[in-house]
């Protein structure tokens, strides 16, 4: 039994030596695993991770030698290149390290990375190239090609930090892989222990003897249960530091992120403001300032100027000093950058009071000769930590900023430059244009000139002659000729020029200093009256000097000279002939005793003659008014069948003729015209059809409407029109020369005032007529509108432009309106009485027709059915003495406002059924017995403070009464 027990005791020491040794050996295993992972992890990304991202760097640093090589043309410029591209290539070669162990990465660097990084190295030499070649211009023109390149290398850089990422990311989790085997084995270690111990207390109580055995066995366990947890401690201490390392790396990443966006915000940019929006708060975050200021000195004089500042109180973004003194001042005497520390100021400290201490580091900004144009000065508020890398990171991108600001005031002076040529190219253009208008509005002055004009330098040579000139004498093709020469060719084809052409020869001579002529030649059949003077141009020594020769056509004048004898012949014989009967009459009676019968006979010719005389007259006179403008229609609505028939009526039984009148149209016909000067139409035009059919018997009068046209034609079966008269029938003094027409009197006036008078009314006058068979003139007028007044405003005015103005202010209203030039039109409404009434009526008094608004409103205050609806009297005339406003009618003077026009027609259209009589203060009895001896009852009498009111009784109130 003893031995059994001892046996079992030793086997139990045994298991537990040998569970703990298990578990030792797998936590070393374990231990072993996690720290070939991170070594891996820190072995393989760190360096992948750091060269990738140089990549980008060394690029940028190749891009940026490139460009400020093609701005300034210095070799020096290429050391950037050259580094980023020694760079470069052992960067690749630190990546291809890791491509074996990742077809992800091996796949992207060999498909894309390598060709793209091949085709930007490429276009660089090339651009190196171009510019050795002195081709500048074409490698300007390619540097959006290296923009392009450098975006599309941005996305292939992104895409490798991304393999990275998983890379790393799968590095971490093998890691954690490993940890969690390792605790998987701890932990089943733990149990299996447990379990033994349970073992063996079982054991313990039936082997007491091993008692000792076993506790050696326990302090044995203990030993080895600190063992492994200490190991457990140091690979808790191992992912901590691995921890810390992959906070690094994401640090670096950020930061990376920061540069890169940094030098994106480089380039860009078309304005230096813009420019330094976007860069400067980048470059802050990249180096991990506070602030920024830049401040450039101006090339036009000793300036010095804060282009842009960042972190500073806002006082510091618009300073400029004609003179630096300290810091700012050796800057541009060193052209190096220095550190310097000073005390915050209360503005830069704001409301943060731990703010204490400004560390400024002033960077100088040099052109390509290397001569300082400015500096950048970056601040710290929390101190400045001297760390080598950070100086070397921070001085490399601000020598990125150095010259990418250049290269930004460069392109922005080449592009004020080009605004600059670009508005003077404008102000040529503008000048260009000017003396081309001016040119052209000389030409256009000397072409709308109705003369011919030439101008001759002194020796005779034709220089330039305008279109009238060219008609005159066909002196198209002789500009640079003699103009003597041209002048003896013109009196060889016609001998009126003869004496002309002498004179102008003794001109250029100087034998006269004038000349003023006048001849006349065949322009085909007709003769051509001409006047030509000729005036210096210039100072006769100077070599501008010349002479302008005019051209003047007479031949208007003479045939309106001729008109006029003729109108003088025409006028003083259709004069004489009723004057000299009047006369002649007038004698007899004076100096003879004749029977009543033949004094009678005689005093009736005297009449007829002074009649005609007295028409003649007015013929004359209305003639003179239509040529001179001065003939004023009063238009007003006419209907010409009462026109016509009172015209008729007045014929009938006067002379020989039967004069018969036919309407067509069953209505009444109006049209909108002069009453008197229509009725003056119709009396020629019938005067006219008795006078040349003196064998008919009738006349015929007819009145249409076609076609939107009032036509009235009067008809005769006369003499009729010959053919070679028609064109010339409505000219003034115009008659028809044969032995029919001799004896019939007249002035050739009539048919020349009828077409005035029917064109002034927007009509046309038109005849058809055949020989023998007599003739028909007709008139076509437009026909008159009535419109409706029910339920609108009415605008009496004949103003066009006003009347709009107060129809749109009357919109506020939301009431129709209606204009009506005259007050006839007015009336005739009225007379039309419908069946619902005007809502308000605004007259001004001098309107188009022959009746005044004070008419129209006398006709509506006795109208029995529409005498209640209020008026606004619109004039700007003082009103009568013995005026008195009503309470429906509200005087208003000109001008108004459209405002006060719309307040009284509201408190008029609220007040219209209130039937009262306003009159200024004044004696109440003696205004209520003036109304009662008028027949108007007086209802009730209030008294304001410089009225008073009468309101009276209307018709309902009395029969209610």
């Amino acid at each position: 039994m003893k031995f059994n027990r001892s046996r079992l005791s030793l086997s139990y020491v045994i298991a537990i030596v040998l569970l703990l040794a298990l578990v030792g050996t797998s936590s070393y295993i374990s231990s072993l695993n996690m720290e070939r992972q991170s070594d891996a992890v820190m072995e393989d990304a760190i360096p992948v991770i750091s060269a990738a991202s140089n990549l980008l760097q060394d690029l940028l640093n190749q891009e940026t030698g490139i460009r400020g090589y093609l701005i300034s043309g210095d070799s020096k410029y290429l050391e950037p290149y050259e580094d980023g591209k020694a760079a470069l290539q052992k960067d690749l070669g630190i990546i291809r390290t890791l491509e074996s162990g990742h077809d992800d990465l091996r796949l992207l660097i060999q498909t894309q990375v390598n060709p793209h990084i091949q085709k930007m190295l490429a276009f660089y030499a090339s651009q190196i190239e171009l510019v050795q070649a002195n081709k500048i211009q074409e490698a300007q023109g390619r540097i959006n090609i290296g923009k392009q390149y450098m975006d599309q290398y941005r996305a292939l850089h992104t895409s490798i930090l991304e393999v990275l990422n998983k890379i790393s990311d799968s590095s971490h989790d093998s890691i954690k892989r490993a940890g969690s085997v390792s605790r998987m084995i701890i932990l089943g270690g733990g149990i299996l222990g447990i379990l033994i111990g349970i073992w063996s207390g079982l054991i313990q109580l039936r082997a007491s003897r091993a008692e000792s055995q076993l506790r050696k066995s326990e302090e044995t366990y203990r030993f080895m249960a600190e063992s492994l947890e200490a190991q457990n401690e140091e690979i808790i201490a191992q992912q901590e530091e691995q921890q810390i390392t992959l906070a690094k790396l994401s640090d670096r990443e950020r930061e990376l992120e920061l540069i890169s966006n940094y030098q994106e915000k480089l380039t860009g940019f078309t304005e230096l403001r813009q420019f330094l929006q976007h860069s400067i708060p980048a470059l802050l975050d990249s180096v991990s300032y506070d602030a920024a200021l830049v401040v450039l000195k101006s090339k036009e004089a000793e300036r010095y100027e804060v282009l842009f500042s960042s972190g500073y109180p806002r006082s510091f973004a618009s300073r400029a000093q004609s003179e630096l003194y300290g810091a700012s001042q050796r800057v541009f005497d060193e052209g190096c950058a220095f550190v310097q520390k000073r005390e915050a100021t209360e503005a830069e400290r704001g409301f943060h009071d731990g703010i204490s201490v400004a560390v400024d580091h002033y960077f100088p900004l040099q052109d390509d000769r290397q001569q300082v144009i400015g500096f950048l000065l970056l601040t710290n508020f929390h101190g400045f930590d001297r760390h080598e890398e950070k100086e070397r990171l921070t001085l490399g991108l601000i020598r990125q900023f150095d010259l990418a600001f250049y290269a930004q005031i460069m392109n922005d002076e080449r592009r004020k430059q080009a605004a600059h040529l670009e508005e003077l190219n404008d102000q040529l253009v503008l000048e260009k244009q000017y003396i081309e208008s001016q040119r052209d509005l000389i030409e256009g002055i000397l072409e709308a000139a109705h003369e011919g004009m030439m101008m001759c330098d002194k020796h005779g040579k034709i220089l330039i002659a305008n279109n009238q000139m060219h008609k005159f004498f066909h002196l198209d093709e002789q500009i640079g000729h003699d103009f003597v020469d041209s002048c003896r060719e013109i009196a060889a084809a016609s001998s009126g020029f003869t004496g002309v052409s002498q004179s102008i020869k003794a001109l250029f001579d100087g034998d006269i200093n004038q000349l003023n002529e006048r001849f006349t030649f065949m322009n085909g059949e007709e003769p051509q009256f001409t006047e030509i003077y000729a005036t210096s141009v210039g100072e006769n020594d100077s070599d501008e000097a010349g002479y302008l020769f005019v051209f003047r056509d007479r031949t208007e004048e003479e045939r309106i000279d001729a008109m006029k004898n003729e109108f003088v012949s025409i006028v003083s014989h259709e004069l004489r002939t009723p004057l000299a009967s009047v006369l002649g009459f007038i004698e007899i009676l004076i100096h003879r005793e004749l029977p009543r019968e033949k004094q009678q006979k005689y005093l009736d010719t005297i009449f007829k003659e002074a009649t005609r005389l007295a028409n003649l007259i007015n013929d004359f006179l209305d003639l003179q008014r239509m040529e001179s403008g001065r003939q004023v229609y009063h238009f007003a609505p006419v209907d010409t069948k009462e026109l016509v028939y009172d015209i008729v009526e007045k014929w009938q039984d006067k002379q020989n003729h039967d004069i018969v009148v036919s309407v067509l149209s069953p209505a009444e016909v109006w049209v909108r015209g002069d009453s008197d000067r229509l009725r003056q139409v119709v009396q020629n035009l019938l005067s006219n059809a008795i006078k040349y059919s003196p064998g008919a018997e009738r006349v015929d009068l007819q009145i249409r409407e076609s076609s939107g046209s009032v036509f009235i034609d009067v008809t005769d079966y006369g003499l009729g029109i010959p053919e070679e008269a028609k064109e010339h029938l409505f000219s003034k003094f115009y008659r028809v020369d044969n032995s029919d027409r001799r004896q019939i009197g007249g002035t050739g006036l009539g048919l020349a005032i009828v077409k005035e008078i029917v064109e002034g009314h927007q009509g046309k006058l038109t005849f058809r007529s055949q020989m023998g068979k007599g003739s028909t003139f007709t008139v076509e007028l437009v026909p008159f509108e009535m419109v409706s007044l029910n339920n609108k405003i009415v605008i009496f005015e004949d103003d066009d432009n006003l009347a709009k103005l107060i129809q749109v202010a009357l919109a506020k209203l939301q009431l129709p309106s209606v204009q009506l030039r005259s007050a006839e039109e007015g009336i005739l409404s009225l007379k039309r009485k419908t069946t619902e009434a005007p809502l308000l009526f605004i007259v001004d008094i001098h309107l188009e027709g022959s009746l005044t608004g004070w008419e129209f409103i006398s006709e509506l205050y006795h109208h029995p059915v529409y005498n209640r609806t209020p008026v606004i009297v619109s004039t700007a005339l003082e009103p009568p003495l013995d005026y008195h406003e009503k309470d429906i009618e509200k005087f208003m003077r000109k001008p108004f406002t459209m405002e006060r026009l719309i307040q009284v027609a509201q408190d008029l259209l609220s007040n219209r059924d209130k039937p009262s009589y306003v009159f200024p203060s004044q004696d109440r009895n003696l205004i209520t017995s003036s109304l009662a001896r008028n027949g108007i009852k007086v209802h009730d009498v209030r008294v304001n403070a410089d009225t008073i009111e009468f309101e009276i009784e209307t018709e309902d109130e009395e029969k209610e009464s």
